[in-house]
């Protein structure tokens, strides 16, 4: 793979779990060693450099905090190993513990913290030394979801304010479109596209990309069903067409011809599911009375189509 990280930004590593991107995250620390190319940092290449002479911090998912310390022990202990003089280590500690609003547990040991208290020490760990980059590996996967939220908060602010490269890894979508400056999609060990947030989900390079991103899942029809469904013909180099289910929108109609299934009922939005030539595809309903078993029409946002050819590549067409 050729993957380049602008120094500065915050670059998501987003895939399913076992497509590599532990080991890509890996191999930028000196874990691990390429069995051929060569990984640069600043133009140098540290392809042979072991661990210490990279200076990266490395955020685990399992926190991996040392429960005999406290806090301040905790975050002292790196700037120890490097010999710092005493005086900028308590500097240090000082700073990153006022950064990180620790400051009220900095005496409590590992064990009387919260989940995302033990998160936040685990950044400071790494904040603390000052890196050249900072890699983190699904971070926030085991937290709950309201603290998952607060903490993405927290660690988007902290990347602006130190202005420091953040590689993060993740299988979760919401967390890549929400922190990524940029998302590079990892895919059975290989970079599919690397974009935006809103480009990779508005104009995914392919089928794999467009199913990952997206709740509920994008509906891929045949030529046949996007005919069924739209009385209308594909381009012709399309082997598939791709759709949202926010593109498709559940019209109630005594004579319709389609017929909803079951509904999805998410809060903020609610979806149905409908049948096109035998096999089931997802459309937004904004009618909250309609029922399952009810007759519909279905119209479709042409803006949103996204065309596919044979091998999977989405097909640029009609796009400004």
């Amino acid at each position: 793979m050729d993957l380049a990280v602008t120094e500065g930004e915050f670059l998501v590593i987003l895939g399913a779990s076992g497509g590599g991107k532990t080991t890509l995250l890996n191999l930028i620390a000196g874990l691990l060693a390429p069995g051929s190319g060569q990984i640069l940092f600043a133009g140098k290449d540290v392809t042979d450099a072991g661990v210490a002479e990279r200076n990266v911090a490395y955020v685990f998912q399992d926190y991996a905090l040392y429960p005999h310390m406290t806090v301040a022990g905790n975050l002292r202990f790196p700037l120890e190993n490097f010999r710092l003089p005493r005086a900028e280590i308590e500097t240090r500690v000082q700073d990153t513990l006022d950064m990180l609003k620790l400051m009220p547990v900095k005496d409590h040991y590992p064990a009387q913290l919260s989940g995302g208290q033990k998160q936040r020490v685990a950044i400071g760990r790494a904040l603390v030394r000052d890196p050249f980059v900072f890699l983190f590996d699904e971070p926030l996967s085991s937290l709950d979801q309201q603290l998952r939220e607060h903490l993405r908060i927290e660690l988007k602010q902290l990347h602006r304010q130190i202005g420091k490269t953040f590689i993060y890894v993740t299988h979760d979508q919401t967390s890549a479109m929400i922190l990524g400056d940029r998302i590079a999609f990892l895919d059975d060990k290989k970079i599919r596209q690397i974009a935006a947030p809103e480009e990779l989900y508005q104009k995914p390079g392919n089928v794999a990309v467009a199913k990952f991103l997206g709740f509920p899942s994008i509906n891929l029809l045949s030529r046949e069903d996007f005919r069924s469904l739209t009385q209308s013909e594909a381009p012709q180099a399309a082997a598939q067409i791709g759709v949202r289910p926010e593109h498709l929108r559940i019209v109630e109609n005594a004579g319709g011809r389609f017929a909803i299934e079951w509904l999805q009922e998410v809060g903020y939005a609610r979806y149905a599911n409908f049948k096109v030539g035998g096999k089931s595809f997802c459309g937004k309903c904004d009618n909250r009375n309609v029922e399952a078993g009810r007759k519909i029409r279905i119209d479709v946002d042409e803006r949103g189509l996204l065309f596919f050819d044979a091998g999977g590549s989405r097909i640029p067409f009609n796009e400004t």
